[in-house]
């Protein structure tokens, strides 16, 4: 017997990394139809509709105006807007023009591309498992330098290298690296002499060091070896 209920629909489609070492979540479309489907149609990912778009400018617009203590009635004078219509465009209950968008970017002193940045997010991540790095060969490597790959993202303008460096008793001196990007190193065990442009210093466990990594820099001698720390490169895509 038919009951008249309208049917539900699943789909569950798994993302696949191009890398196995990367682990991505898996991301489930729903879709609820006021008509029961053809067996003929076919599945579709949606596009974000205007009202999600809305609601999350609407969350960091007033994200950011609390962020710089600025009162809702401060923010609207200074974009020249009513308190009204500032209040929905917060609530994400309208869709502001793109020239509003421009107006409340420079009261908050952002680019307005920055308005759009928590609708942008991306889910992807990576995950390695201890002992599962990669093992990469980095221009200028030598004797005694191993360089373990931490992660990878796919995706984005902007990306990370996270490396576990050990350094050997072996190991060339003074390598003499040099990079774009800000590198970040923390020192795990064992002790050396690292170089820094002009600047010599001596690093332990626990210690870190923050840099641009376009300047000359490398070990210069190892004090206890063999000597491991974390690299991570940030950097923006070429």
């Amino acid at each position: 017997m038919h009951d008249g209920k309208k049917k539900v629909v699943e789909g569950k489609r798994v993302k696949r990394g191009a890398l196995s070492m990367m682990i991505r979540p898996n991301t489930q479309d729903e879709v609820d139809e006021k008509a029961t489907p053809s067996a003929s149609s076919s599945s579709s990912v949606k596009a974000p509709s205007g009202e999600a778009l809305a609601v999350a400018v609407g969350k960091e617009i007033k994200s950011l105006r609390l962020s710089l203590s600025m009162a809702a009635n401060q923010l609207a004078e200074a974009a020249g807007l009513s308190n009204g219509m500032l209040s929905k465009i917060e609530r994400g209950t309208t869709t502001p023009s793109f020239g509003t968008l421009v107006a409340i970017s420079a009261a908050l002193k952002v680019p307005v591309a920055r308005l759009f940045a928590s609708h942008e997010q991306r889910a992807d991540y990576s995950l390695v498992r201890a002992g599962k790095g990669i093992s990469v060969q980095r221009r200028g490597s030598k004797v005694g330098l191993d360089y373990e790959l931490l992660g990878h993202l796919l995706s984005g303008e902007k990306y990370v290298e996270p490396y576990l460096v050990t350094l050997s008793s072996d190991s060339s001196v003074s390598p003499g690296f040099q990079h774009t990007g800000i590198e970040f190193m923390y020192v795990l065990e064992g002790s050396m002499v690292y170089r820094y442009a002009d600047a010599l210093v001596e690093l332990r466990p626990g210690d870190t060091m923050v840099f641009d990594a376009n300047s000359i820099h490398g070990h210069e001698k190892l004090i206890n070896a063999p000597v491991k720390y974390l690299s991570v490169v940030f950097n923006l895509r070429a």
